[in-house]
């Protein structure tokens, strides 16, 4: 599999975090304005989405949000990130055949398990660089922090 290492300085992430079930919280920020607004206040893309792990039902805890280093607004959630290593993953190609779902199983059914990194318990990142359902169009960075 094709990675990067990348190393990061510490920051901050500004979002929306909620737990549900089938990716809804980008549901949420999409259609209620959410996105808009966040990207309105400081100047960003909307383009993370923080995966913090799934409960025993299956849901997911995530925070879709931006990379933000200014004063707290009310109202959003925050998660700091400390200075680490990230391996980055590229999946591209089109939504309807699923490619980000299966980027992540072969990072962790082939890469993780012979791989000389271990994950830190620190929730991993989706960066969307481009997504487009109307075009059928997936262009997803999937970041992991990680220790040699």
């Amino acid at each position: 599999m094709d990675y990067r290492v990348v190393e990061r300085n510490a920051f901050r992430v500004l979002g929306i975090r909620r737990t549900t079930s089938n990716g809804g919280t980008w549901g949420i920020v999409k259609f209620d304005g959410t996105r808009e607004k966040m990207e309105e206040l400081t100047g960003q893309k909307c383009d993370l989405g923080l995966c913090f792990g799934f409960d025993s039902e299956d849901n997911n805890d995530y925070m879709c949000g931006v990379e933000y280093d200014g004063e707290d607004i009310p109202g959003y959630d925050y998660y700091q990130y400390p200075n680490t290593a990230w391996l980055v993953f590229a999946a591209k190609g089109t939504i309807s055949s699923g490619v980000l779902g299966q980027t992540w199983k072969r990072i962790y059914g082939e890469f993780m398990p012979q791989s000389e990194y271990r994950q830190l318990d620190l929730p991993t990142i989706e960066k969307y660089i481009k997504w487009n359902e109307t075009s059928d169009v997936c262009n997803v960075e999937i970041m992991i922090p990680v220790q040699k």
